[in-house]
Order: structure tokens, then sequence, then C-alpha cells
């Protein structure tokens, strides 16, 4: 499955796309991925999910066995998706074209049931005024409805350092519904919570967490995921995964010449 071909969007889409994040906080774009590449990366990811085995002893880890920290270290397709210019455009656009990325994870709603992120949450603790450091991105790989656990946000609640409470929140959230291959973008300072799936089956999604390029990973990611899968991506999801800012561990790799340093000079 490959994800680097698709054009990018118009001015005025992007024009668009600016605007709902600067505001609301969140655009959901709708026919992002078809049938088929939905079908392709949720049969994947119900695989990694079946597969999963918690930690001994580790709260977090058993909290977040709906939640797939190393998708990119079990198959490629997972990376690929990062290949995709549609997402360097939408991302670049309002974090900087050398964006990198925080996380990459999964997002399962089980049968009746809900995930840790069912819980109200931002997904950064950072409130800096019209400076967002982190993004998101939800790949919508089964339909998003009421029933399936659509997930609540609080429009334009990344405008404020406010904690919302329980009752605020209940009272001034949407739901976003959408269908299978839809993504939703969101402000990471946006406060939000998954629904409870009360269907007889999964809800799948992706997600992923962005950053600015001087900003620390949640994991060594250049280290972690396998260089058999790193080498086979382009030069922009190698970039997006870290290779671009990492950091020398001798003299021998600081005193390279500009075109062979870790951290690649002008990345702001």
């Amino acid at each position: 499955m490959e994800f680097s071909h698709f054009e990018k969007y118009s001015k005025d889409f992007m024009d668009d796309h600016v605007f709902n994040m600067n505001t609301l906080g969140y655009n959901v774009i709708e026919g992002f991925l078809s049938e088929e590449e939905c079908r392709f990366l949720r049969g994947r990811l119900e695989k990694a999910v079946n597969e999963y085995v918690p930690f001994d002893d580790s709260e977090r880890s058993f909290l977040d066995k709906y939640h797939m920290h190393d998708l990119l270290c079990k198959d490629i397709a997972f990376g690929k998706t990062l290949e995709d210019p549609r997402i360097q455009q939408l991302i670049g656009a309002l974090l900087g074209e050398y964006w990198i990325m925080y996380a990459y994870t999964s997002s399962s709603l089980p049968p009746n049931g809900n995930n840790y992120g069912s819980r109200l949450h931002v997904d950064s603790p950072r409130f800096i005024p019209n400076y967002p450091t982190n993004l998101g991105i939800i790949w919508a790989l089964d339909d998003f409805t009421l029933d399936n656990g659509a997930t609540y946000v609080l429009p334009g609640s990344h405008n404020t350092h406010m904690v919302p409470s329980d009752e605020l929140f209940k009272k001034k959230s949407i739901r976003l519904t959408c269908k299978k291959g839809a993504i939703v973008v969101l402000n990471a300072r946006m406060w939000h919570a998954a629904g409870v799936n009360t269907t007889d089956t999964f809800r799948h999604a992706l997600t992923i967490n962005m950053c600015r390029p001087y900003m620390k990973q949640r994991m060594d990611w250049v280290r972690f995921i396998p260089e058999a899968i790193a080498n086979q991506l382009n030069e922009q999801a190698r970039r997006i995964i870290g290779y671009d800012t990492r950091l020398p561990s001798s003299l021998e790799e600081f005193f390279q010449p500009e075109e062979k340093r870790l951290y690649k000079g002008g990345q702001e």
C-alpha cells in the first residue's frame, strides 16, 4: 500500500483548514482514505491489538492495551502513512515544514467498552497563545458514530488556559461523527474525550501526535524503529520519525560537515 502519490490540496482548501484549526481547534476531512486502504490498515491494527500482552505490574501498560505505541516497529504499512504529502501540507501550515512525530499510536474502542482516551483530557500540557506546539491526527478506520464512541471535543478550548469542569464540557462539547476513511486534525490543546462504544464490534482508528522539530519525542524513534523498516521509507517519513533531529553522541559525530550532520540546520 502506497501513500506518497496523493496530490496536494488547493490554496482555498488550505485556507479553510487553517481557519478551522485556529478558531475551532479541529478540522474533519472526509474521504482521506479509500475503502481498500481502511480495510488494509484495520486488518494490521487488529492483529496488533489481538497479540498485545501488557507488561507485568505496569498499570499504564494495562490502561494502554487499546493504544498500540509500537505500530511503526511492527509493520511497514503504518510507516508508509507518513509518506503522504497531504499530511505534510496539513501539519506544515501550522507547525512549520520541519515538524516531527511525538507519538504514533492507535485508539481502538472494544465492544461495549471504552479505552484510556475516554477520560476528559488534552494531548499537550503547554498553553502558549497563538503558538501551537502539538497537533494530532486521527485516521478513522471505521465509521465514527454516536453508538460506537465518536469523539467529544470542546470547540475553541485550545485558545484558553481554562480547564473545563465536567459539567461545562458536557454542556458545550460536540461529537465528531464521520465516515471511515476520514481524518480529524486537532489542536492538541483542545479538550476532548473518546466516547463509549455501545455496539458489539470494535471501532478502530490510528492516531499521531506531532510537535515542533526542537522538541523531544515520546520515544527515541530512530533507535526504536527497526532499520529494516525505516530504511524503506522516503525522505519525508524519515524526517518525521526524527532522522534530521538526532543528537550527536561523540565529537566525531559533532564535527561533521553540514550535509552529514545528524541535526540539520535551519529547522525552526
